[in-house]
């Protein structure tokens, strides 16, 4: 019995000492920028924060935009970075134009990891270019950088025109069942940006689109896109151990939907490997590279090798639908709107078309749409006000001492917060940053200021990829539209927000509506 007692009070000490330890490291935690004198913004109290655990109440990406764009507005140009916390976690959020040039260009190779989680055995979706990092991503950016050059875009083209075209038609079709002018533009620009992925992407011919409908085409991508397969606190343990969880392979995917593009891709593989047709679509590319990468290997029938390669393969496709699907449609959603309420840069890009057009023997070919300079204007100015990303996040590699700076370091594993929102409406760099100004991009371009100042597409090695295939969408969306339809704001309606939707009310070129006789004069 006396054993007994001694067990239960070493026990008892044990617990006690490693309830000392979590409370010590929790204060270490908590008085982390404190002690490295760097100025910050204080941490919640302990109960907010253990709340917000306890309830697994998620921050949305507009409010940590807001939070970002507060915390920048306090402390820029008090030093080139300034601390705040994640929960208990130290972070760094960066105020210097220099340190943002050496983070994302000249010392691009100590903050190449996004600190996204991604287990590439166990979930093969997961294993695309925005989660890898180092030599895995270098690697695969390799591959892939020559079939996204600018000449490429023109041998995709055609496959793009035809889902353009579907676009125009069921804007005009929906228009012609509606008793009112109104439409629900987001869904219509979702539809359109999804379709073109399916077709232009993963290859999805109309015979092929029978088994694969759209429908559930779209219900799978919402399903990667929108679930956690994770609680919150696991997810937050993802991103902060990768290791150890990919070490018990966990994986982010859902199974139905990992089991749903894998087969239409191994399909879609198998069709056209077994016809010999090639395409001129973006999967003959990544079929390129993968026979490309069979000839390079000593044992081309190995089957380990094979699917390996398959996987990727699936990895590259469906990187498109993670970093394009929702963002390239709200773009395109926001430069309606800004066009409808700005009626006299709608015109004027309007009669920018036609002249192109003029010039083109009336056909709006590629090179047509290419040198439309007040639509890239215009594209530019709405990434500005409304950002793909509102922030981007980079994990340290190695201790990075700032230059002319010693006492701000930033460590390894820190995580780095750039505030995309924030320094886009900083009028240092915009002046009047809340106006819709496409003429400001008229003027020569300073490539060291975008590189700092702008983000529409990422900036430096790590940008976004699909940059020409995404502008192409864009450019060959809007052109259609503007051809064949005036933008306003629905008075009755206007719902601006991007998650509830953006309402336009579309009239026909050529329609004169009751009461605006006069204005069509």
């Amino acid at each position: 019995m006396k054993n007994m007692w001694i067990i239960f009070m070493i026990l008892g000490i044990i617990v006690l000492c490693l309830l000392a330890l979590l409370v010590m490291a929790a204060r270490y935690q908590r008085d982390y920028w404190r002690y490295l004198g760097i100025p910050h913004e204080r941490p919640k109290k302990l109960w907010p924060i253990i709340k917000q655990l306890a309830t697994q109440s998620l921050s949305t990406e507009a409010g940590k935009s807001a939070h970002y764009t507060e915390i920048y507005k306090k402390f820029k140009g008090s030093g080139p970075f300034c601390g705040f916390y994640a929960l208990l976690q130290p972070r760094a959020l960066v105020l210097d134009r220099e340190l943002i040039r050496l983070i994302m260009v000249k010392d691009f190779s100590n903050f190449n990891d996004r600190g996204i989680y991604c287990n590439q055995k166990s979930d093969p979706l997961s294993g695309d270019l925005y989660g890898l990092r180092c030599n895995s991503w270098k690697e695969m950016r390799q591959k892939l950088d020559p079939t996204f050059e600018l000449s490429r875009m023109s041998w995709l083209y055609g496959s793009l025109y035809e889902e353009a075209e579907q676009l125009l038609l069921t804007v005009s079709s929906t228009l012609m069942k509606q008793s009112h002018a109104t439409l629900h533009i987001q869904k219509l620009m979702r539809r359109y940006v999804l379709s073109s992925l399916a077709s232009c992407v993963f290859g999805l011919t109309a015979e092929q689109r029978q088994k694969y409908a759209l429908d559930e085409f779209e219900r799978m991508t919402e399903l990667v896109l929108s679930t956690r397969k994770h609680g919150y606190l696991m997810n937050l343990m993802m991103i902060r151990f990768p290791n150890f969880c990919r070490a018990f392979r966990m994986r982010l995917t859902p199974k139905p939907a990992e089991q749903y593009f894998l087969q239409l891709l191994e399909d879609v593989v198998q069709q056209r490997e077994a016809s010999g047709v090639r395409r001129q679509d973006y999967m003959q590319l990544l079929l390129d590279i993968k026979a490309l990468e069979l000839t390079t290997h000593e044992y081309e029938a190995d089957k380990v090798l094979k699917l390996h390669l398959q996987h990727e393969l699936a990895a590259h496709a469906f990187v498109f639908l993670k970093a394009g699907y929702e963002q390239t449609s709200n773009t395109l959603t926001c430069v309606l709107y800004e066009l409808a309420l700005h009626t006299e840069v709608q015109s004027q890009l309007r009669q920018e078309l036609k002249a192109a057009l003029e010039r083109h023997d009336n056909n709006l070919s590629f090179e047509c749409v290419q040198s439309l300079t007040l639509m890239g204007h215009v594209i530019l100015e709405t990434l500005r006000l409304h950002p793909i990303t509102p922030y981007i996040m980079r994990r340290v590699l190695n201790d990075f001492v700032v230059p002319e700076h010693i006492k701000y370091t930033l460590f390894k594993e820190l995580f780095v917060i750039i505030p995309t929102h924030a320094i886009h409406n900083d009028p240092e760099y915009y002046p009047e940053p809340h106006k819709f100004m496409p003429e400001r991009w008229g003027s020569p371009r300073n490539s060291l200021n975008e590189q700092t100042t702008w983000f529409g597409f990422g900036v430096g090695v790590r940008d976004c990829i699909g940059i020409q295939f995404a502008q192409l969408q864009l450019r060959l969306a809007l052109a259609l539209l503007l051809l064949e339809f005036e933008f306003t704001l629905n008075s009755k309606r206007p719902l601006v927000s991007i998650e509830d939707g953006v309402a336009l009310q579309l009239t026909p070129l050529g329609v004169v509506e009751p009461g605006n006789e006069e204005r069509a004069l």
